[in-house]
């Protein structure tokens, strides 16, 4: 017994049903493939922000310590000058504290400065008072 040949159109029917089985399967890959680039990229932002979020704690960190380290010099430089104004020469100062004279002079227009602009302002503060009385 022979077998017929499949028919043109069978075998056109079963070409077109294998290339669109292909075809879905390449498609459903690159669904996948798109769902695991938008998880990548979403995982990069958070990375990003958690980056972001971590350098402006640190610069929030850097510019508090920078701040009470500012206080402190302006605390020693009162030390400074209250140890010359016991009546200590500059340069045993200068040499007990082991500062060169630029630095024992930089800390001491420091606390001058400092001295000023409180001054001032307690002055004002004074003559607003004397003021108030007056009137």
């Amino acid at each position: 017994m022979i077998m017929a040949a499949p028919r043109k159109s069978a075998q056109q029917l079963a070409a077109r049903e294998k290339a669109r089985a292909k075809a879905q399967e390449l498609t459903a890959r690159h669904e996948k493939l798109i769902d695991l680039a938008a998880e990548f990229f979403e995982q990069q932002e958070q990375a990003d922000q958690v980056r972001a979020d971590a350098q402006a704690k640190a610069d929030a960190i850097i510019a508090k310590a920078d701040e009470d380290a500012a206080a402190a010099t302006r605390s020693a430089a009162g030390t400074v000058a209250a140890m010359v104004a016991a009546g200590e020469p500059k340069s045993a100062v200068a040499s007990r504290l082991g500062v060169s004279g630029a630095e024992l002079k930089k800390l001491l227009d420091l606390d001058a400065a400092e001295q000023s602009e409180a001054t001032p302002a307690a002055a004002h503060g004074e003559e607003a008072h004397a003021t108030a009385q007056a009137a």
